[in-house]
């Protein structure tokens, strides 16, 4: 499945960009522009053909959304999990921000040079699934594979 997303999304972006490219090269073949123009409008093209794929994942990522936000509001199963998570994802946060600290001062108090171990990337995970909870869908859609802005790592490519 994710396979066959991606393909989709190379082949438009690699459809809009062809067909644009193709004619600036015929022009510079026929010597009507320079070398700058066409370097000009293949950079436009590029630009062009990232914004329209970028527009078509950020519509593809609402609908995703709304679809699920309509499943969860019909069944009851899906609300509890939704809850349960909301609930769970709260007293993580509550613990990492509040508990974590509070214990290191009186351990540290009893034991001298104690140190707390690292919770690694929990905090973080408690945060994108705690926006994901409460509505903030597809900034947690575009924490994943999806994530950045495919214009900006385009230009960053062409440097």
């Amino acid at each position: 499945m994710l396979s066959a997303i991606l393909s989709s999304l190379g082949g438009a972006f690699i459809d809009h960009f062809l067909g644009t490219a193709l004619k600036a090269f015929e022009a510079y073949n026929n010597k009507q522009i320079s070398m700058e123009e066409l370097r000009t409008r293949l950079m436009t093209s590029l630009v062009d053909a990232a914004k329209a794929v970028e527009v078509s994942h950020s519509e593809t990522l609402a609908k995703t959304y709304a679809s699920f936000m309509g499943a969860v509001q019909q069944s009851t199963l899906m609300q509890l999990v939704w809850a349960c998570v909301t609930l769970s994802q709260l007293s993580v946060l509550l613990w990492a921000q509040v508990g974590i600290p509070f214990f290191v001062m009186l351990m540290r108090q009893t034991i001298p040079g104690w140190q707390y171990p690292s919770s690694g990337a929990t905090v973080e995970w408690a945060y994108l699934l705690l926006a994901g909870c409460v509505g903030m869908g597809s900034v947690v859609l575009r924490n994943g594979p999806g994530a950045g802005n495919l214009t900006d790592r385009l230009k960053a490519l062409t440097k």
